[in-house]
């Protein structure tokens, strides 16, 4: 599994890891424009390896959420204290439900 590499840079922003719990994640992301900040927290989904239609292989990998997993897999906060309370209530509800053996 190749884990997702920090810092990138896409869509016009710079994603920066500010922590980690297994899968769940602390990015702070600065507009390359305009240098506005602001945080979110992920749970990284898990992608199979796979061929694309051109014939390129990808080995399999962490990936960050898409737009259409926004509100159940990640989050976007403009005040980094906003966003720490949210990854730790996200990776206490985890810890739980691996405890419980349901997740």
């Amino acid at each position: 599994m190749l884990p997702l590499a920090f810092p990138f840079d896409r869509g016009g922003f710079r994603d920066e890891l500010e922590a980690r719990d297994g899968d769940v994640c602390l990015v702070r992301r600065t507009n390359l424009g305009t240098g506005s900040v602001h945080w979110e927290v992920v749970g990284l989904q898990l992608r199979a390896a796979e061929v694309s239609q051109r014939g390129v292989l990808y080995p399999a990998r962490e990936v960050y959420p898409g737009n259409e997993d926004w509100g159940e897999h990640g989050w976007t906060f403009t005040e980094a204290s906003l966003a720490r309370a949210r990854m730790a209530e996200l990776c206490a509800h985890r810890s739980r439900t691996r405890a419980r053996g349901t997740g």
